[in-house]
């Protein structure tokens, strides 16, 4: 089947972050990834210039246009920063001279620019004057997920919870290396009754056991699987550059940022993060179609 991801910031050499993205390169991706088993995702936007974000969004909203295809294949967009943390760890690898504050006017520029697709944004819970943000978005329709963040605590998300965040964005990820071994975002998020866990099942992002606990804790129902796919997808081993800093796809598809220690998104497609899940944490079928299809349409407010 063809599988459902909220999180591609490119793939097949193709970065949806980068200046001079063409409508051409944006329906080679659809093309791949339609390929490699993908039938619709987000083109995944992160932290970066305002200008080239927006330009870039244009581009996605002509490719629309142009190709009943694309329209198909991209029911929107996902702005996965600035308005998250800029404390090392938390902000991973996004540059951090472009982290905000929450700012609806630059918001709505963004939502302007792509012609209002916005699907999913993802925000950092302990920013100040983020839960209004959350719910001045939420009220238009549009998911929020809570990632690249310091806060842990429930009385920390909370707010952001209250006011309309339905997700945890790549839970286990964009977070410090070290971090409480009681009070953090990974056992807040499993327990929380309200909001899905997206997570990313490359066999890199999270170990085995992380995986299995995922799926004995979390209802089918709350679990989204997504691949993070950075440009260098389907690309040979060697050095890149990714959100402006160096990076390094070794060959078994690990993709890391040398200079502080941490990924910098993935290279496997979602079919092949699927049979993972089916292969080495024993998941059915039937549960993989709704963490890999039914469930991320219904947290984009789509029919399955």
């Amino acid at each position: 089947m063809a599988w459902v991801d909220l999180q591609v910031n490119g793939y097949a050499g193709v970065d949806f972050n980068s200046a001079g993205l063409t409508v051409a390169a944006v329906k080679t991706v659809v093309d791949r990834l339609a390929a490699d088993g993908t039938g619709m995702f987000l083109p995944t936007f992160v932290t970066g210039d305002p200008e080239v974000v927006c330009a870039n969004l244009r581009v996605v909203a002509a490719a629309r246009e142009a190709s009943a295809t694309c329209a198909r294949a991209i029911p929107g967009v996902h702005l996965e920063g600035p308005f998250i943390s800029s404390e090392p760890g938390a902000v991973g690898t996004h540059p951090v001279e472009w982290v905000r504050p929450p700012d609806l006017d630059l918001f709505t520029r963004y939502q302007e620019a792509c012609g209002g697709i916005v699907r999913l944004v993802t925000v950092a819970a302990e920013i100040p004057g983020m839960p209004d943000f959350v719910r001045m978005v939420s009220s238009r329709g549009i998911a929020v997920s809570l990632g690249h963040m310091l806060a842990a605590k429930p009385a920390e998300v909370e707010p952001c919870l209250a006011a309309g965040a339905k997700a945890f964005t790549h839970l286990g990820n964009g977070i410090p290396n070290a971090i409480p071994r009681h009070d953090n975002i990974v056992f807040t998020a499993l327990a929380e009754e309200r909001a899905s866990v997206m997570f990313i099942p490359d066999g890199h992002h999270l170990p085995d056991t992380m995986l299995k606990v995922y799926a004995r804790a979390v209802p089918v129902e709350r679990l989204i699987a997504v691949s993070d796919a950075q440009y260098p997808a389907g690309m040979p081993p060697g050095e890149y550059e990714v959100c402006g800093a160096h990076a390094r796809l070794e060959p078994d598809g690990l993709l890391w940022n040398p200079a502080r220690n941490c990924l910098v998104g993935a290279t496997a497609p979602m079919a092949k993060m699927m049979a993972l899940l089916r292969e080495r944490i024993g998941l059915s079928e039937a549960v993989c179609r709704e963490i890999g299809y039914g469930n991320p349409l219904r947290l984009i407010g789509l029919e399955s």
